[in-house]
C-alpha cells in the first residue's frame, strides 16, 4: 500500500442535476450527498432535513420504564430522599442536570452525586453509597452509569436503598440486582432504538414522568442539554438522536438555558451559526475539562443555575480549567509519543498498550483518542499509581475493544465501555500480560488492511462548486456526527504553494494550494504531515468545506483531513519516482522489449479519450497499464479511490487473483492477457506494434480503454528523449567509478552524484553490468543502492555489444516512426 490511508468515493463521477434537487429546490451537490446516505425520495429528504419532535417514541416501550416511574412517583408522594448519581463526563453531567431540573420544575428537592474522577474513578463506588446512605437516602437514580455495578448495588440493597439504573453502556453477562434497570441495550428490552446516550435515556424518563401534553412544552427546558450530550457522546445521529439534535441546535440559537448560553459566549461562538462541530470541539471539551480535573459539579451548577452572574462566573472557571487541561494533555501526548518512538516493539503491535507513572487520570482518554487517530491502531493508555494501573482504551472500526477486554477480564480489577471506547483498571504487574494477550486477539481479528483507515468521501468536488453557497447549503444537512458524518470531499492535482506549522505547540498544519483558484487549507493536529511535502509538489487533498470569517470578510476555507502526493516537484528526489525510472529500462539482456513493429502496424488507431468516467471501467480482473510517471500517478490515484482491491506490479504476475492489477512499463508479450476482463491504458504504448499485439491476443473481444489524450504524448516523448544516454554520459559515470571503486548512495542522491537524470543512470548501470564492468544492487526497503567496480576487462569496451542499449535504440526508433 503506497498511501497511509485509503480514500473511497461514495459517488464516482461528476455531480449532475437530479429530480430530487429540482423538486425540493436544493443544489445538485446537496442532492448527491443525500443520495449517498440512501435518501432519494422527496418525503425522506424532508424528514431528514426537518425531523419533527412529534416523531419521538413512546418511552414506555423501554423495559422497566413503567416500574421506574411508579417508584419515583411513590418517592415524591412519600417525600423520600432521592439522590441522582451521575458521571463526570459531558453525558453524565448533562444527564444529572436535566433530571435535577425536572425535579426542580415540580418543586421536589433532590440531591445529586458525581464521583471525583481523580479520586473515585468511573461509576458507582462503595464509599459514595455509604456517604449517600448517611445522608438518609431512600432512592438512588443512576444516570449514564450503573449497568456494571453489581457489587455496589448489592451494598445499596443491604442498606435499604432502592436503586433505579438508567444507562446506555453495554451490558455484561451479570446485571445488577437493582429495583429497575432502564437501558435500551438490555437483550430483553424491546425499545426500537438502542443508540441513545445516557442523557437521552434520562430524557426519555422525564418524558415518561411528565404529562403527555405538558411535555410538548416542558421538553424545551431540557433539549439543549440533551443535544450537547448526544453530540459529545458520539452516538449515531439517526432516529431519535437526530430529532433531538436538529431541534436542540435551533433552540441553542435562542439560548434558553442560561448556563449553556454563557459557556457558548466564553467559547467565542456566534449563536446564530452554532453547529454540531462547535458543540463537539468547543463547548463539550470545557465541560469535560472540569470533570477531568476533579470539578464535575461545576457543569451541573452551570446548567441548573438561575443566576446570570453565577453562570458567567462558572463559565469563566470552566474556560480556565480547559486551558489547564490543554497544557497537561500536550505534555502527556509528547511523553506517550516518546515512549512509542523509543521501543521498536510498538511498530509491530496492532494494539498500543502504553503505561507511565504520574499521568493525569482524567486526561488519558483524550490522549488515547489522539494516538488512535494518528496511528490508526487500538490504543490503551494507563497511569500507574501505588501498583495499580487505570486508564482508557480507544479502538478502530472492526475491532471491539470491549469484547477484547472481556477476553482478558481475569487480568482486570474493573472495566466497562463500548465497542470503540472503554475504561479499565488492573494491577500494574499485569500490564505486559495484557499487552501480549490483547495483541494476540488483534493478530487473529485484524488484518494489515484493517489497520489502514478507510475514509469515505462524498465525491470529487469541482472547483466551481467549492464556494460559500455550498458552505451555507451544507448546514441543511446538520447535525453531523456518527452515521451522518460531516461531508468530506477531495480535490486532486493542486499545486502546493506554501506549507507551514502553526499553533502554540506547532501541532497544526496550514497550506496554500491552487489550481484555477487558490485555497487556504488548515489541518488540526496534522503538523506531522508537513515534512512529507515541499512547495512545488502536486497534491491531492481530502477535506471538509468550511469558511473563514475574519474581520467580517467571509471566504472559503478547507479543513484538511489528509493529503497525498499527486506528483512530486522533483522526481529525482522522490523514491517512488526513482523506482519507476529504474523499471523503465530492461533489467537485463533477457528482458529486452519486443520490437516487432511492422509496416501494417503504422495504421493502427491509437487515439485515446479522457472524456469518460473511468470509474465505470475499473472493476475486478482489470489490467491497468502505465508507461510514464504521469500515467502511473493518475492511474494509482483513480484506482485507490474505488473499493476495489488492487496490486501494483513492477514485474510480472504469477499469483492469480481478482484484484485490479496496475503494471508499470511492462513487456506486453509477457502478460497473461487471458486473465483480464478489461485493459485500461493510461499512456500511449511504446510503439504501435504493441497495440497490434494487444488487438490480436485479447480473448473474446475484451475491451481496451485508452484513457489518455494527445496532450499525454509529451510524457512518453520525454522518456524516449532520455532513454538512450550519450557516450559522454557513459564515460563520466565510468570515470567516477574508477575513482571511487564502490559507492553506497541513497536513491535520492543519484542525480546529485552523477549529474544526470536517474533514468539515464539506471540505463548506464545496467549496460555496464551486462558488459561486466561493474555490479550494483538496489535495496528498495531502505531506498539505497550499492555500486562496485569490477576488474577491468581485457578487451576494449564497445557499447555496441550491449543488447540492452541496442534494444533501447530500436525502441526509440520505432516510437519515433510510429508517432
Amino acid at each position: 500500500m503506497i498511501y497511509n490511508k485509503k480514500w473511497t468515493l461514495k459517488y464516482k463521477g461528476k455531480v449532475q442535476n437530479t429530480g430530487l434537487s429540482e423538486k425540493i429546490k436544493i443544489s445538485p451537490e446537496i442532492s448527491q450527498i443525500l443520495k449517498n446516505r440512501g435518501i432519494e425520495s422527496e418525503k425522506d429528504a424532508e424528514i431528514f432535513m426537518n425531523p419533527s419532535l412529534e416523531y419521538l417514541r413512546d418511552p414506555f416501550l423501554m423495559k422497566d420504564m413503567r416500574k421506574s416511574t411508579d417508584r419515583i412517583k411513590k418517592a415524591i408522594e412519600n417525600k423520600e430522599r432521592i439522590y441522582i448519581y451521575g458521571d463526570y463526563d459531558v453525558d453524565g453531567v448533562s444527564s444529572t442536570s436535566i433530571l435535577y431540573l425536572y425535579f426542580k420544575s415540580i418543586g421536589f428537592s433532590v440531591k445529586y452525586y458525581i464521583p471525583n474522577r481523580l479520586e473515585e474513578g468511573y461509576g458507582i463506588n462503595e464509599e459514595a453509597i455509604r456517604k449517600i446512605y448517611d445522608d438518609g437516602c431512600d432512592l438512588i437514580i443512576t444516570v449514564d452509569c450503573g449497568i456494571t455495578s453489581v457489587k455496589e448495588v448489592e451494598i445499596a440493597n443491604d442498606l435499604g436503598i432502592d436503586v433505579i439504573i438508567t444507562d446506555h453502556h453495554e451490558c455484561q453477562s451479570e446485571l445488577p440486582n437493582a429495583y429497575a434497570i432502564v437501558n435500551p441495550k438490555q437483550e430483553d428490552c424491546n425499545y426500537p432504538f438502542d443508540m441513545l446516550c445516557g442523557c437521552g435515556v434520562a430524557f426519555k424518563m422525564i418524558q415518561a414522568l411528565s404529562d403527555e401534553e405538558e411535555f410538548k412544552t416542558s421538553m424545551f427546558d431540557y433539549l439543549e442539554i440533551v443535544t450537547l450530550a448526544t453530540i459529545c457522546d458520539i452516538v449515531p445521529l439517526i432516529d431519535e438522536n437526530r430529532i433531538i439534535v436538529k431541534n436542540g441546535l435551533k433552540l441553542m440559537k435562542e439560548g434558553k438555558n442560561l448556563g449553556l448560553r454563557e459557556l457558548i459566549k466564553v467559547c467565542g461562538i456566534e449563536t446564530n451559526k452554532i453547529g454540531s462541530s462547535h458543540i463537539g470541539f468547543s463547548v463539550g471539551p470545557r465541560i469535560n475539562a472540569s470533570g477531568r480535573l476533579g470539578y464535575s459539579y461545576l457543569g451541573v451548577q452551570l446548567f441548573t443555575t438561575d443566576n446570570e452572574d453565577e453562570a458567567k462566573e462558572i463559565a469563566n472557571i470552566l474556560e480556565a480549567k480547559n486551558i489547564e487541561r490543554q497544557m497537561i494533555e500536550s505534555k502527556m501526548y509528547k511523553e506517550a509519543e516518546d515512549i512509542l518512538s523509543s521501543d521498536e516493539r510498538f511498530k509491530d503491535d496492532k494494539v498500543l498498550v502504553v503505561a507511565k507513572e504520574g499521568w493525569q487520570h482524567g486526561i488519558i482518554g483524550i490522549v488515547a483518542s489522539k494516538l488512535t487517530e494518528k496511528y490508526y491502531k487500538p490504543t490503551i493508555l494507563l497511569t500507574i499509581e501505588d501498583g495499580k494501573a487505570t486508564g482508557s482504551a480507544r479502538s478502530i472500526k472492526g475491532f471491539s475493544i470491549f469484547d477484547a477486554l472481556v477476553d482478558c477480564k481475569d487480568l482486570m480489577n474493573k472495566f466497562g465501555g463500548h465497542e470503540q471506547a472503554a475504561g479499565l483498571s488492573l494491577d500494574a504487574e499485569n500490564i505486559e500480560e495484557l499487552r501480549l494477550r490483547i495483541n494476540k486477539i488483534a493478530d487473529y481479528n485484524l488484518s494489515k488492511e484493517d489497520l489502514i483507515e478507510n475514509i469515505k468521501v462524498e465525491y470529487e468536488l469541482e472547483e466551481d462548486s467549492a464556494n460559500l453557497d455550498l458552505v451555507d447549503d451544507l448546514h441543511k444537512l446538520e447535525p453531523f456526527g456518527l452515521s451522518n458524518p460531516s461531508p468530506r470531499f477531495i480535490m486532486r492535482d493542486l499545486l502546493l504553494t506554501n506549507v507551514f506549522k502553526m499553533g502554540k505547540n506547532k501541532q497544526h498544519l496550514k497550506i496554500i494550494a491552487e489550481n484555477k483558484n487558490e485555497y487556504e487549507c488548515v489541518g488540526f493536529n496534522l503538523a506531522y504531515l508537513a515534512d512529507d511535502f515541499q512547495v512545488g509538489d502536486k497534491i491531492d487533498i481530502l477535506f471538509q468545506l468550511d469558511e473563514n470569517n475574519f474581520n467580517n470578510k467571509r471566504k472559503v476555507q478547507l479543513l484538511l483531513k489528509d493529503i497525498r502526493l499527486s506528483h512530486p516537484k522533483s522526481v529525482a528526489t522522490d523514491n517512488l519516482s526513482i523506482k519507476l525510472f529504474e523499471k523503465i529500462s530492461p533489467a537485463d539482456k533477457d528482458s529486452v522489449y519486443p520490437i516487432n513493429m511492422k509496416e501494417e502496424d503504422l495504421s493502427v488507431n491509437t487515439d485515446g479519450n479522457k472524456n469518460i468516467n473511468v470509474f465505470d471501467y475499473i472493476e475486478e480482473n482489470t489490467l491497468v497499464i502505465a508507461n510514464t510517471l504521469n500515467g502511473f500517478y493518475r492511474a494509482l490515484s483513480d484506482i485507490s479511490l474505488t473499493d476495489m482491491e488492487y496490486e501494483i506490479n513492477f514485474n510480472y504476475i504469477n499469483e492469480k487473483n481478482n484484484k485490479v492489477q496496475l503494471i508499470f512499463s511492462p513487456n506486453i508479450d509477457k502478460i497473461d492477457l487471458k486473465r483480464y476482463n478489461r485493459i485500461i491504458l493510461y499512456d500511449y504504448l511504446y510503439n504501435k506494434g504493441e497495440y497490434s499485439y494487444l488487438n490480436k491476443n485479447i480473448v473474446n473481444s475484451k475491451e481496451i480503454i485508452k484513457y489518455y489524450d494527445n496532450d499525454d504524448k509529451i510524457y512518453l516523448k520525454n522518456i524516449m528523449d532520455n532513454i538512450v544516454p550519450s557516450r559522454e554520459e557513459f564515460i563520466n559515470i565510468y570515470k567516477q567509478m574508477i575513482v571511487n571503486k564502490e559507492l553506497k548512495l541513497d536513491l535520492i542522491e543519484l542525480k546529485k552524484v552523477f549529474k544526470i537524470l536517474p533514468l539515464k543512470t539506471f540505463v548506464i548501470l545496467k549496460v555496464f553490468k551486462e558488459l561486466n564492468l561493474l555490479n550494483f544492487k538496489i535495496n528498495y526497503e531502505e531506498n539505497n543502492i550499492f555500486i562496485n567496480l569490477l576488474k577491468k576487462p581485457d578487451k576494449k569496451l564497445d557499447l555496441n555489444e550491449s543488447e540492452i542499449l541496442n534494444n533501447l535504440k530500436q525502441l526509440k526508433q520505432s516510437h519515433v516512426k510510429g508517432y
